[in-house]
């Protein structure tokens, strides 16, 4: 005899309160106590409830198009020594304009705080965090690779963004540099390119895991020795330098996530007429340049969903176990990458 299915009458009864509070509990509604919320969940555990998806999506679809009612503040913490740093980095804005908009969906509005603000510690920041009922923080980028923030985030769920804050190891979202370059890659092939290079500075690389060169140097393991150009990693961007490896290998196409077009035309290269150009980083897709879209302006609707998780879970401090969610970027084509024809043929993915 099949079972019969277990009510939030059953849990209701089973926990001593009401079928409207299950309701609540088992939507992590920050109406519910926590405990009272853990409790209703423990009863529900017990008894093997399972929710029934089609009701949930029914559901869904009544209460689709209500207005979101009001679920507290998020709070954008520049942990970066520039108190404008968000404004003036193009990532940064396209991410914080995105977060923003996300986070307004579903209920939240949000406000800025300045780590280094002067006269105040961070734990003090902290107290007036809590005071004001914030318990979610989206960390902003040091611009530093391996940096160091010291903040008390026990009582505190947050996420950063890319890879600059090293400590604590929070959970993050970053833009896909290793399957961007790829894409770049595939894209630049697929114009008739064979003859490839990579350039970029030792710094900006580091930023980013060496994740781009991981991906270059991976796929010249795939292709013959022959068509095989070395990277130039340097310290920064040197015109003489770039001229110099130029010369010595007569790339068709260069790729990069550091080098501008401006940096090329300023070692004397023209592009197109004497090499071809896209970028790993592209932050204006209206300027005819060819390249890789990063998707930072995703990338903060992916930190407000990860981040409300947490506090719908009472999620709070350093996690055990910290998550990385990666965006995958969209290829632009622009006039600095023209077709030269039949595409070499290729295995690569």
């Amino acid at each position: 005899m099949k079972a019969s299915r277990v009510t939030l009458a059953d849990i209701a009864r089973r926990a001593g309160v009401s079928r409207t509070a299950v309701s609540y509990a088992l939507r992590d509604d920050s109406n519910i106590a926590a405990a009272t919320r853990a409790r209703i969940r423990k009863a529900a555990d017990e008894l093997g409830y399972r929710p029934d998806p089609v009701l949930a999506k029914l559901m869904a679809h009544l209460h689709a198009g209500r207005g979101r009612r009001y679920a507290g503040k998020l709070a954008f913490l520049n942990v970066h020594e520039e108190r404008d740093y968000w404004l003036k980095t193009a990532a940064l804005a396209d991410f914080r304009r995105n977060a923003e908009a996300r986070a307004a969906e579903l209920g939240y509005g949000a406000e800025e705080f300045w780590l280094h603000e002067p006269g105040r510690s961070p734990r003090r920041l902290a107290q007036m965090l809590i005071a004001r009922g914030i318990r979610g923080l989206v960390v902003g980028s040091t611009g530093r690779h391996g940096s160091v923030v010291d903040f008390p985030w026990a009582k505190f769920a947050a996420v950063t963004v890319g890879y600059s804050v090293e400590t604590p190891s929070l959970h993050r979202v970053v833009t896909h540099h290793y399957r961007n370059t790829r894409l770049a890659l595939r894209k630049v092939t697929a114009a008739g390119y064979s003859r490839i290079g990579f350039i970029a500075t030792r710094q900006a690389e580091a930023a980013m895991e060496n994740l781009h060169l991981a991906a270059f140097l991976a796929y010249q393991q795939e292709i013959g020795e022959t068509a095989r150009v070395p990277a130039l990693i340097c310290a920064g961007n040197d015109a003489g330098e770039l001229r110099h490896w130029f010369e010595m290998n007569r790339p068709e196409v260069i790729l990069s996530p550091s080098f501008s077009l401006e940096h090329l035309e300023s070692a004397g290269l023209r592009v197109p007429g004497e090499v071809a150009f896209a970028t790993l980083l592209l932050w204006d897709a209206d300027g005819g340049m060819a390249g890789v879209r990063p998707g930072y302006e995703r990338l903060g609707a992916a930190a407000v969903n990860l981040l409300v998780a947490q506090l719908q879970h009472d999620d709070y401090g350093v996690p055990a176990d910290p998550k990385i969610v990666q965006v995958e970027g969209r290829w632009c084509d622009g006039s600095s990458l023209p077709s030269i024809g039949h595409a070499h043929s290729t295995d690569f993915k």
